[in-house]
């Protein structure tokens, strides 16, 4: 389906090339994340993804006759200067524009440049916005790394306060969302997103990715050892501690993963936790409890409405302590015994999970004793507008005139476009982007040429990209909006 670069831009874009000014020898375009309406900064993440996979392909005739056909197709009809453009461009055998981009893992302050797009052909200016629509896909990566970024900063931010155990970090938010993305690809660039804040995933593409295109050492991505309902229903209603005891015996080591809430989770946790107590102490390493269905704050936390002592009154957190035991941390919260955890993860949207830590700490728990997973809910359900990503042009050359362009509309405000050259700076931890700059000012900034004639020219491993997060934040970029 990806194979010809030339077919991977919007239709209306197939008319540009013959829809310029006479004369016109140079367009530059930036990428900006717009919107401070959900966000107020950008993770910048992808673009390498991109640049590999799609942009350094070589462009061959056959690609443009295929290019031709189907514009021929969907159009009507290819003009005679469209024909010759494209073939020129067949002939030179690559995509003639510079890219220059911030180093991915930067956050960034929305509003600002993410990365300017120039032709270096006189005779190609329109292939830096024939592009854009390919190019725009970042929008994705970025945003699911800026969303994920949140999480860490809660998790941070509550492990600071309540717990001991700052090695749990990297582990307490972890990737279920294969399933839910729409595509292969989808998942494995959400994925790899996600893995530049956390440790914890289910998706083995992501790890792949992360590797493959941006050279990421070991450890990637971990997991561990987990059942699913099936298997638990696979021993019938009756027999189901049976399941705990093979899972139990056959996982002597490490952590293991067991779903409880099958049929009755409060049996599971009140009964089977006493027949199971012994083999659960002696193995060596976690037993971890997942339920995943109810009110996910009820059933972590527990029900003030409940019959006070039952064991929804009481909850999985406070369960686990009654039955295995906690201690008290150096900032007196209470850290369940090592030999037992839980996971959850249904619908645990940001907001739902900073009540629940919050929740634990005025119960006097260490937000640590808690892993959460997310599925879709970080991979998929994101679209263009929650950052509000845009490609514009800023500066063309028409038959050696130089003009600034931007747009402005009166209806929309919030659209206004910077104007001409331009490069990113940063000042007292703030991102500043200085537009109408020149030719030589313009090679200056925190930007950096990442791609030139078809070559990248500048890569990032994934190591680099988690150090521009850490790098980018300091002192107060992010954690102390």
């Amino acid at each position: 389906m990806n194979e010809n670069l030339l077919l991977a831009t919007d239709v209306y874009k197939l008319g540009h090339m013959e829809f310029y000014p006479e004369g016109t020898t140079k367009i530059y375009s930036y990428l900006c994340a717009r919107s401070t309406k959900k966000e107020k900064k950008a993770l910048f993440f992808g673009l390498q993804y991109y640049l590999k996979q799609y942009l350094s392909r070589p462009i061959t005739m056959e690609n443009v006759e295929e290019f031709l056909e189907y514009r021929k197709n969907i159009l009507g009809s290819n003009s005679d200067d469209v024909i010759k453009k494209m073939t020129a461009l067949g002939k030179l055998g690559y995509l003639p524009v510079v890219i220059k981009a911030a180093p991915e893992g930067m956050v960034i302050d929305n509003k600002n440049v993410l990365a300017t797009v120039v032709n270096t052909h006189p005779d190609f200016a329109w292939v830096g916005g024939f592009v854009e629509s390919l190019l725009l896909k970042v929008w994705n990566t970025t945003t699911v790394a800026t969303k994920d970024l949140k999480y860490k900063k809660l998790v941070v931010d509550f492990a600071q306060r309540t717990s001991d155990s700052d090695f749990l970090i990297p582990f307490l938010v972890h990737d279920f969302g294969y399933r839910g993305c729409s595509s292969e690809e989808t998942a494995a660039l959400s994925g790899a997103a996600h893995l530049i804040n956390f440790l914890g995933t289910d998706t083995i593409l992501a790890v792949k990715l992360a590797k493959e295109f941006y050279d990421a050492t070991e450890p990637i991505g971990l997991s561990v050892p987990a059942t699913e309902h099936s298997v638990m229903c696979a021993y019938k209603k009756e027999n189901e501690i049976d399941a705990f005891k093979k899972i139990l015996k056959l996982n002597p080591k490490g952590i293991v993963s067991i779903v409880s809430d099958t049929y009755n989770l409060w049996n599971v946790l009140e009964n089977f936790t006493d027949e199971l107590r012994e083999e659960i102490l002696d193995r060596d390493g976690k037993t971890v409890f997942r339920p995943d269905s109810g009110d996910p704050k009820k059933i972590i936390c527990g029900d003030p409405d409940a019959p006070e002592g039952s064991p929804q009154y009481k909850g999985t957190i406070r369960l686990l302590d009654e039955k295995f035991g906690s201690t008290v941390n150096s900032k007196g919260f209470k850290e369940l015994n090592p030999k037992v955890g839980m996971i959850y993860g249904d619908a645990m949207f940001y907001e739902r999970f900073e009540d629940v830590l919050s929740t634990l700490e005025d119960m006097g728990y260490a937000s640590t004793n808690l892993v959460i997973g997310i599925g879709g809910l970080l991979l998929q359900q994101n679209n263009r507008d929650d950052l509000g990503f845009a490609f514009k042009a800023t500066f063309a050359v028409v038959n050696g005139e130089e003009r600034e362009l931007f747009k402005d509309p009166i209806t929309d405000k919030k659209k206004r476009s910077h104007k001409g050259r331009m490069k990113l700076i940063k000042k007292d931890c703030k991102f500043i982007t200085i537009d109408q700059v020149s030719e030589t000012e313009e090679t200056e900034g925190i930007l950096v040429e990442v791609f030139r004639n078809g070559k990248i020219t500048k890569e990032y491993t994934f190591d680099e990209v988690k150090a521009n997060v850490e790098e980018s934040l300091y002192p107060n970029a992010l954690w102390t909006e």
